[in-house]
């Protein structure tokens, strides 16, 4: 037998022991073992919130004995209940949905009728909703979690919702005549958000407080409408106005 042949040889009994060793391992392998799947952490989950804001509202109107008036309102407030689902991250973003059910409520600064204003010493009332909406938001994470710092901690949000607002003229008037509307409707409403949503321990805060585990703290502006309600004066005078108003929300929700 040459050299070559007995290289040859050899390296066919290698290859033959060793797919002899795989087939023995497949043998003593329990086939009917489970097999644990991926498990991918998406950071979703329930979480339950709250929603404070100061509340810019836009001229009201309403008619009575034959003239319009036109109302103007202090700064006033907004304070709301929510729950929600995040999906966790799904590509670049991370969308969530959610319910909220709030009260707001703004004071007359002052009447004008006519054209002509009433002072704010002789005007009184306030303007006072219930809100209901269901709300969908995309979180746009900067970073992970695992990087931490400002990039880790803060992410901006956009988003809406669509419901119902109840709109209530409530005891407006002017010192000389009197309370001349208390009355409301309900209609279809809709708001549009824009904010950033800090994780208060990511960002170094609280770290050490089991309250604030899986807190955020929500930063946001909202603009807020409905159009339509259609209220009576106490003269029984009858007139459609709008609601819009602009304001800045504060607000926190705790993941679960």
């Amino acid at each position: 037998m040459t050299l070559i042949q007995r290289l040859l040889l050899a390296s066919v009994s290698s290859i033959a022991m060793a797919e002899a060793a795989g087939a023995a391992d497949l043998a003593t392998q329990d086939l009917t073992a489970p097999v644990n799947p991926i498990v991918v952490d998406t950071n979703g989950g329930f979480y339950l919130g709250s929603l404070n804001s100061l509340t810019f509202l836009d001229n009201t109107h309403f008619a009575t004995a034959g003239a319009r008036v036109s109302t103007d309102y202090d700064v006033g407030y907004y304070s709301a209940l929510r729950a929600g689902y995040s999906f966790g991250e799904m590509g670049y973003v991370s969308p969530r949905v959610e319910l909220e059910v709030g009260y707001g409520n703004s004071s007359v600064d002052y009447h004008r009728v006519g054209g002509v204003n009433i002072g704010s010493t002789d005007s009184f009332g306030d303007a006072t909703t219930i809100q209901g909406y269901v709300n969908g938001y995309l979180d746009i994470p900067l970073g992970t979690s695992d990087q931490g710092g400002l990039f880790g901690a803060v992410t901006p949000y956009i988003g809406g919702g669509v419901g119902f607002m109840n709109l209530e003229l409530s005891r407006q008037g002017v010192s000389a005549t009197g309370v001349v509307i208390d009355d409301d409707d309900t209609k279809f409403a809709y708001h549009l958000d824009a904010g950033v949503g800090i994780n208060l321990q990511e960002l170094g805060l609280f770290s050490n407080v089991a309250l604030f585990d899986n807190t955020t703290l929500d930063i946001a502006y909202r603009y807020t409408a409905a159009n339509d309600f259609s209220l009576q004066a106490r003269d029984g005078t009858s007139r459609n106005t709008d609601f819009s108003s602009h304001a800045v929300l504060f607000g926190f929700r705790k993941q679960f």
